[in-house]
C-alpha cells in the first residue's frame, strides 16, 4: 500500500531527495490493535531531521492518524518518506518472527567506520546505502546485523539498531556523540530504565553479561552470538526490559 503526495496514483517529483538522497524517513510499528507505537516521537524526530536538511515541508499528524485508521492498518510497518517536493506513505510486513526472539541475533563488526563528525550520522536520512549494503552482506555471511565502530574504535550502533549491554545488572549504551542515530526505542529504554551513556570499546561489549539491540520494528532483541561465537548468557535483565516494553505496546 502506497500513497504519493496524497494520491494513490500520485507521481514523484524529481528533486534533490531523489537525485541526491536529501530527504528523511521514519518507520513506525503499527501494533495488532492498530496503535502507532511512539508516533509523536517519530514525528518529532522527522521534523528535526527536515530542519537539519533545510527542507520546508509540513507534516500533519492528523493526516497520518487518518491514513492509519481509514486503512485499518494493523501489525505492519508504516513508513513516512519526505523530500522537498514529496511526501510518501507506504507499508510493508514486519520481518521479525518469533524465531528471532527465541534464538536472538548473531552479529558481526563491519570493517567500515561510523563518522562521528558527520551531520548525516545523527539523522535518519535517505543516505542509507552503507547500512543496506552492510545488512545484505551480513545476511550473505549468515549474520543478522552488522555493528559499527567509529574512527576511534568505539562502539556506536548497528545498521538498523542501537546497542545496549549489561554488566553487573547495570545498563550501558554508547553516547550519541560516539556517532549514532538516537533511535526511538533507544530513547524509550533510557526514559524507562537507569542507563549509563558513555564511550565504550569492543572489549567493554565482549566482557558484558548481556547484550541487546533495539529498533522501532523489533523492539528489544537479545544478542546471542558475536561473529558466530555463542555467548551463553542468561538475559535476565534483557527479558525484564522486553516485558516492560511489550506491556507498553499493549496499553
Amino acid at each position: 500500500m502506497i500513497l504519493i503526495n496524497e494520491s494513490n496514483t500520485g507521481e514523484l517529483v524529481l528533486d534533490d531527495g531523489l537525485n541526491f538522497g536529501l530527504g528523511a524517513f521514519e518507520t513506525i510499528k503499527i501494533s495488532n490493535g492498530g496503535k502507532a507505537i511512539l508516533l509523536e516521537e517519530h514525528i518529532e524526530r522527522l521534523k528535526n531531521t527536515l530542519n537539519a536538511l533545510n527542507i520546508k515541508k509540513e507534516i500533519s499528524v492528523d493526516k497520518i492518524y487518518k491514513y492509519i485508521t481509514s486503512n485499518n492498518l494493523k501489525n505492519i510497518a508504516f513508513k513516512i518518506l519526505v523530500t522537498s517536493e514529496n511526501i510518501v506513505f507506504s507499508t510493508r510486513s514486519i520481518p521479525y518472527t518469533s524465531d528471532y526472539y527465541k534464538r536472538g541475533f548473531n552479529v558481526y563488526f563491519s570493517e567500515y567506520r561510523r563518522n562521528s563528525k558527520s551531520l548525516l550520522t545523527y539523522h535518519k536520512t535517505l543516505n542509507y546505502g552503507e547500512n543496506i549494503l552492510e545488512k545484505r552482506n551480513a545476511f550473505t555471511l549468515g549474520f543478522d546485523e552488522p555493528l559499527f565502530l567509529n574512527e576511534r574504535y568505539e562502539i556506536t550502533e548497528g545498521a538498523t539498531t542501537n546497542i545496549f549491554f549489561i554488566k553487573n545488572n547495570e545498563i550501558y549504551t554508547p553516547k550519541i556523540c560516539s556517532g549514532l542515530l538516537n533511535g526511538i526505542l533507544r530513547q524509550w529504554v533510557i526514559d524507562n530504565f537507569k542507563v549509563h551513556e558513555g564511550l565504550y570499546t569492543l572489549e567493554d561489549l565482549k566482557s558484558s553479561h548481556e547484550i541487546f539491540l533495539t529498533n522501532s520494528l523489533m523492539g528489544i532483541m537479545k544478542v546471542n552470538k558475536i561473529e558466530g561465537y555463542d555467548l551463553n548468557l542468561k538475559y535476565e535483565k534483557t527479558y525484564e526490559i522486553l516485558k516492560t516494553y511489550l506491556d507498553f505496546e499493549e496499553r
